[in-house]
């Protein structure tokens, strides 16, 4: 796949298919979301407050006027709750065909010693579960032709100091889609991004090595367009590394 410009001329048609982003509302999530905006799919993005919905909208104007995206408001952190919105989702909207799970964020709250319970809970039991919890929910209800893909960061392979809980978080994210490929074997494909600082609305201090959060939305419809690419867990860390996933890929 030859990379033109900022490589979003690679986004995939999806038309037909019904794509649903955990996350959605975040910055990554957001990129990740504009992309998608560009495949024809419909896209539902699960919020768990309208105040979250409302600021999202506000941010994509008149982008996110669109009769294929929908919101589902609702808690979606713990199994039961989890479980409850899969079946909320699947009765509205019918088969989902890939779910992309952008959930968590950044931490900088000193060495691990200091760590008080409630960080620990918060950061790291707590986003966990989630993630666990919508693995649980939603891969069993995917066909072999769909995706699951879990975003997550380079600090899961690259200790980042004073981040103790968030590298761990992540180390924990890309075991588990490596583990949840192992027993998929060939019925499902799962993916993990290991993504390293990624240019989105939180960070204005832009670097022009920094991966987009659009073209992490691209790479992601790749995944999801094509059916033969198995389980894998896609490492970019910065545009440099966009080049090699693509070759891989293609």
């Amino acid at each position: 796949m030859e990379i033109i410009g900022d490589g979003l001329d690679l986004i995939q048609d999806l038309s037909g298919q019904k794509v649903l982003i955990f996350g959605g509302t975040g910055s990554v999530g957001e990129g990740i979301l504009r992309s998608y905006l560009k495949t024809n799919a419909e896209i539902i993005i699960p919020s768990r407050s309208e105040k979250s919905r409302d600021n999202l909208l506000s941010i994509l104007g008149a982008v996110g006027d669109s009769d294929r995206l929908s919101f589902v408001i609702g808690d979606y952190t713990s199994f039961d709750s989890a479980e409850t919105m899969a079946k909320e989702i699947t009765e509205q909207y019918g088969a989902i065909d890939h779910v992309i799970a952008c959930i968590g964020g950044w931490w900088t709250g000193g060495p691990l010693w200091t760590v008080s319970e409630k960080d620990w809970n918060d950061q790291f039991v707590g986003l966990a579960t989630g993630h666990a919890a919508l693995a649980k929910a939603w891969i069993p209800r995917l066909e072999r032709t769909g995706s699951y893909q879990i975003i997550s960061g380079g600090s899961g392979t690259h200790a980042v100091a004073g981040s103790s809980i968030v590298s761990m978080q992540h180390a924990s994210l890309i075991m588990m889609a490596e583990v949840l490929g192992l027993e998929a074997e060939d019925q499902k494909r799962v993916f993990a991004f290991v993504l390293g600082v990624v240019d989105s609305r939180n960070r204005p201090a832009h670097r022009p090595y920094w991966i987009s959060a659009e073209q992490v939305g691209m790479v992601s419809s790749i995944l999801a367009k094509e059916e033969r690419i198995a389980s894998r867990i896609i490492e970019l860390k910065d545009k440099a590394a966009l080049p090699g996933v693509l070759e891989s890929l293609g």
